[in-house]
């Protein structure tokens, strides 16, 4: 469940995986915004619908992915919480996404429960950073 009620955009660029999600957090109490597939049309739902939070794929089938939209989104100031929902564990690849700006990085083993956890810290201003993933340096919030 959500603390409250929040609006989430989904920019995913799986198709089930988008509309689970959709439907999901629908059904959680979320708003959803929209949902995208890819980072140019993800940069387009968030800068025009402003979620309180959006949940971004790290690996997009676009120009730049999802690491790519992030900064873009970072740099426009949009005042919209990035979560990263991805299966990489790299952890170069994940310093370098919370660098970029990302609120949060729940990775896609963790399910569900991990998702929401990220999503309410992310709307609390919070950091958020899947348990199994350790050795990030994080900036304050």
């Amino acid at each position: 469940m959500t603390d409250q009620p929040y609006s989430v955009a989904i920019v995913e660029d799986h198709g089930a995986l988008r509309i689970f999600l959709r439907d999901t957090l629908t059904k959680l109490g979320w708003t959803v915004t929209g949902v995208a597939g890819t980072a140019e049309s993800g940069a387009e739902l968030v800068l025009t619908t402003a979620p309180d939070v959006a949940v971004v794929d790290l690996h997009l089938a676009s120009e730049g992915g999802g690491e790519g939209l992030i900064k873009r989104l970072a740099e426009s100031q949009a005042a919209t919480k990035l979560v990263v929902f991805t299966a990489t564990t790299d952890p170069t690849e994940l310093q370098s996404v919370i660098n970029a700006g990302a609120n949060g990085i729940v990775l896609k083993e963790g399910g569900l429960p991990e998702l929401i956890d990220g999503l309410n810290a992310a709307t609390r201003g919070e950091r958020y950073v899947s348990p199994s993933v350790g050795g990030l340096e994080l900036p304050q919030a």
